[in-house]
């Protein structure tokens, strides 16, 4: 039976599971020679999914992970590119994409975003602190260092509110304030730091693939006219 060490969302552990279940599914198109220049009288793209559900020996709740891809996307050994999701539960990023500091913070907020949620926030707040260092923000704190890297075009405008929202309930956090995190509020803190993430990480990679994507077409196109 297959198992793969993973960190638990529900209960926090990092711990070998087990697959009690998998689902594969792969869609063909066929694309015609009068649309591109190819040898063969048709190409086909194909488009593949597979889920794994494994439970966890330690709280017994379960995770679902699913592995896409696209024929087109590759690598330039030619193996097509895979991209992993946790589906379930919510609140895990494409973490791939992220330097090993960021990604080891990001992670440890996770672990404890349903054991304490003023810790979760303040391990948000770490992340993003670790992903300004990388970028060379800027600034005496970690509002000015986002607007730094607002000002850099690294993060949209619209993130100023994101970026306020989260100094906010960090503050509140590592003070020790008299409130309440709900387990509401940590998930939309989380979804916060998952936006800016994709952004700054995750986006410009998958930019980057689907460009050389389009230039292996274009070569291939070249050879084949």
């Amino acid at each position: 039976m297959k198992e793969k060490i993973i960190t638990c969302l529900h209960c926090g552990n990092k711990t070998s599971m087990k697959v009690v279940a998998s689902h594969d599914v792969a869609e063909h198109d066929e694309i015609w020679q009068s649309s591109y220049k190819y040898d063969n009288p048709d190409y086909v793209v194909s488009n593949y999914k597979h889920w794994d559900m494994y439970l966890c020996p330690v709280c017994t709740e379960i995770t679902i992970q699913r592995i896409t891809s696209f024929s087109e996307e590759t690598e330039p050994n030619g193996k097509p590119i895979e991209y992993l999701d946790t589906i379930f539960p919510p609140g895990s990023t494409d973490n791939k994409h992220l330097p090993p500091p960021v990604r080891d913070a990001f992670e440890a907020a996770l672990k404890v975003r349903n054991l304490d949620g003023a810790v979760c926030i303040m391990a948000l707040r770490r992340t993003l602190e670790m992903m300004c260092k990388q970028k060379n923000a800027k600034g005496k704190d970690l509002f000015s260092k986002l607007k730094n890297l607002q000002s850099e075009n690294v993060l949209p405008p619209i993130m100023e509110g994101i970026s306020y929202i989260l100094r906010k309930e960090g503050n509140s956090a590592a003070h020790a304030d008299d409130k309440d995190f709900s387990n509401e509020t940590v998930k939309l803190m989380i979804e916060f730091t998952e936006v800016i993430l994709d952004y700054v990480y995750s986006l410009p990679a998958k930019i980057e693939q689907a460009q050389l994507r389009l230039n292996n077409e274009t070569i291939a196109e070249g050879h084949n006219s």
